[in-house]
């Protein structure tokens, strides 16, 4: 698939966009499309179908989507999070002023100069 010396170009949004309107829209094939954006016939059918399913959100290409992004989620950051949460919870009162500073009583300009008279 690689088509000669030029890199491959980032596959943004636009791009996914592009790709799943040239099937849909325009007809051509998986196939076709995956030549002419240099990606694999496999993923223009996953594209395709999502696209279908969610429509234009599902071209953003959020990583919360995999079931691996799940997994770690569920089994490394919520966890982290409870923890970092209860250790913040319990090391803040720590930190916190014990007492509130009162406010400066303020004089007027006027009052100072009727005292002097």
């Amino acid at each position: 698939m690689s088509n000669g010396g030029t890199p491959p170009q980032p596959m943004t949004a636009a791009r996914r966009a592009l790709i799943v309107q040239r099937v849909l829209v325009n007809g051509w094939t998986s196939a076709e499309a995956a030549a002419a954006f240099d990606v694999s016939e496999r993923q223009v059918d996953v594209w395709v179908a999502d696209f279908r399913r969610s429509g234009m959100a599902s071209l953003r290409g959020t990583p919360g989507k995999t079931l691996a992004a799940r997994i770690i989620q569920l089994t490394v950051l919520l966890p982290l999070r409870a923890i970092f949460s209860g250790t913040a919870r319990t090391t803040r009162p720590l930190f916190m002023r014990k007492h509130t500073p009162q406010p400066l009583p303020l004089q007027r300009l006027g009052d100072e100069r009727r005292s002097r008279d």
